[in-house]
């Protein structure tokens, strides 16, 4: 068997041969569920991972609200921080290694996060993208899960920002037990409660008319 810190770090170069044909996504933050139901009964291992391609800007994606995943505390590899209340900062710069989560848990239910990435404004373009990889392993450590690809990943999410550090957001999907949706800003919530509340000030306008 394959040694598990060599398998996952054959993973992270595989990685660099996963940017594909994917969706691009505007929003800020990005609500990611993993549907591990499939796998009911089986202990495993969520697997995190963000890295950078060969002229990236330097970012920072930012992990909340991570759940589903039970009580055990997550290994943490290369520049990765836990900030408390299942939020985790990972920075793309290269560490010698992976920057990576590795959280044993028990599968059969959901599990949820967001993710939102930040660069620093360059003043060009950065070229390339950065990667965040998400997948599920088995209790070995080493056996990817699902529809993964050769880097593990169930699914990508790809991030390239613009000269004054905002960006794009990249969404490749390679099994239908993962799904990623844009978490509305706050604005577009009041502007979704003013229309609600405008809907109903109108219904019952009817109503009294009726």
């Amino acid at each position: 068997m394959i040694a598990p810190v060599m398998t996952r770090t054959l993973r992270r170069a595989a990685l660099a041969l996963a940017l594909s044909a994917c969706g691009l996504a505007q929003a800020a933050t990005l609500h990611v569920d993993l549907d591990t139901s499939f796998l009911s009964g089986m202990d495993g291992y969520l697997d995190l991972q963000f890295g950078r391609g060969g002229h990236s800007a330097d970012a920072t994606a930012l992990v909340s609200h991570l759940s589903g995943v039970g009580a055990a505390l997550p290994d943490l590899t290369g520049n990765v921080t836990a900030l408390g209340g299942g939020s985790y900062s990972f920075s793309n710069v290269d560490s010698g290694t992976f920057n990576d989560l590795f959280q044993a848990m028990h599968f059969g239910g959901k599990v949820s996060f967001d993710v939102s990435f930040s660069s620093l404004p360059s003043g060009s373009p950065a070229p390339d993208w950065s990667n965040f990889g998400v997948g599920l392993y088995g209790s070995d450590q080493a056996t990817a899960l699902g529809n993964a690809d050769l880097s593990g990943s169930l699914l990508h999410l790809y991030w390239q920002p613009d000269a004054q550090g905002n960006g794009s957001v990249g969404v490749s999907v390679l099994d239908s037990a993962a799904t990623v949706t844009a978490v509305p800003e706050p604005s577009s919530w009041l502007m979704l409660g003013a229309g609600l509340g405008l809907l109903g000030l109108v219904r019952r306008r009817r109503m009294s008319h009726n």
